[in-house]
């Protein structure tokens, strides 16, 4: 077909009249609209006018001189009060608030005005061959098969899909939609990465609004990277778990983070182990759990009892290390706690400190290859 003259093309009248043609084919608007697009012009009208003009036609009301400036202001969604925008938005799960923000201008802001929680959790575990994404429960599962993925998602009752992506790539689709959501917060952030895969690296928005983490990571410097994107302060707690042995030197990086200063609760898997100095580090807390180096003298557990006791805001912390085959009972002789004959496998100790009169109770006991001090505050 020969392009439409611009001069038909700016005459009001001529246009109505592909409208009352369009209306008369009795064809749904939509696709009347794309017919008179592709006939006219993309540029010849915009969507509202037409579906205002097709349904005045469908009515019968065919004056094509009709003043329109003599109806009503039409109201819109964002005319809708703030208060019943927000009961109306804040049921709907991440992926719908974001396609949502995409609709318009006025709704992107609006969505973006109030932070997005998510009440339970983000969780994210990403093994050799599979990526699952758990948000409030709900879960979405990608894995690899063949040289794409195969995945399932609560829209689909879980019922497998498949894609020629990569199962990472596929997995990347729906994770990217949630992080690109601003003032996004979460009370639990798991990122469980042991694949050594670089595709998720700068995923998370910085600063992210977690009050706990969860961080597994095949890699010392990614876990440093990702829990420095976590918001110092916003941070609660977090544990830090690893797949292989690291040394303890490493973590003077992770102890002059702002997130470790700031946090109140810090669990470091006993993978790594600490030496007795170190535990100062973890005087600000209120609670945590690590691992020490082997008690090879039993007046060293006096040093562990007079170092904890200083810690000023602490509640609870627990402490494990190898017992290569160091009896417990000779912890108890040291402690003053009476032993009874036989073997020993727990023992509890109360101690008062002189200055702070903190009272606390000391419950240590045999595991396997390991011991555990268990100390909480109880005055």
């Amino acid at each position: 077909m020969e392009k439409i003259p611009e001069f038909l093309k700016n005459n009001d009248h001529y246009l109505k009249s592909c409208i009352l043609y369009e209306v008369l084919q009795k064809k749904p608007i939509f696709d009347s609209y794309r017919t008179f697009c592709d006939t006219v012009g993309q540029d010849a009208m915009e969507y509202r006018d037409f579906e205002f003009w097709y349904h005045r036609f469908g009515r019968g009301e065919l004056d094509f001189d009709y003043d329109r400036s003599l109806d009503p202001v039409p109201k819109t969604l964002m005319d809708m009060p703030a208060n019943l925008m927000q009961k109306i938005t804040k049921d709907l799960d991440p992926f719908e608030r974001s396609y949502l923000r995409l609709m318009n201008h006025g709704l992107k802001s609006f969505i973006d005005s109030f932070p997005t929680v998510f009440k339970r959790h983000i969780y994210i575990d990403v093994l050799d061959k599979e990526l699952v994404l758990r948000l409030n429960g709900k879960k979405y599962g990608f894995e690899k098969e063949g040289d794409g993925c195969k995945f399932s998602t609560p829209k689909n009752d879980w019922r497998f899909e498949k894609s020629e992506k990569s199962y990472i790539q596929k997995g990347l689709e729906y994770l990217t939609l949630v992080f690109k959501i601003p003032n996004l917060q979460t009370n639990l952030l798991w990122w469980g990465v042991t694949d050594q895969t670089s595709e998720l690296d700068d995923l998370l928005p910085v600063p992210f609004f977690a009050k706990s983490a969860f961080l597994v990571v095949y890699n010392f410097d990614k876990m440093v990277r990702l829990l420095t994107s976590l918001k110092p302060g916003h941070l609660e707690e977090f544990k830090l778990h690893f797949k292989e042995p690291i040394g303890k030197e490493h973590f003077t990086r992770v102890f002059e983070t702002e997130q470790f200063k700031q946090a109140e609760s810090v669990e470091i898997h006993r993978i790594v182990v600490f030496d007795l100095e170190d535990l100062v580090s973890f005087s600000h807390l209120k609670s945590f759990t690590c691992g020490l180096t082997s008690i090879t003298e039993p007046e060293e557990i006096l040093q562990i009892r007079d170092t904890i006791s200083t810690f000023k805001d602490i509640e609870w912390c627990k402490i494990s290390y190898r017992r290569n085959g160091t009896p417990i009972g000779l912890l108890a002789e040291v402690l003053e706690e009476e032993v009874p004959e036989g073997p020993l496998e727990s023992f509890t100790h109360r101690y008062e400190n002189p200055e702070s009169k903190k009272t606390l109770e000391f419950k240590i006991q045999e595991k396997r290859e390991y011991c555990d001090i268990d100390i909480r505050k109880i005055l």
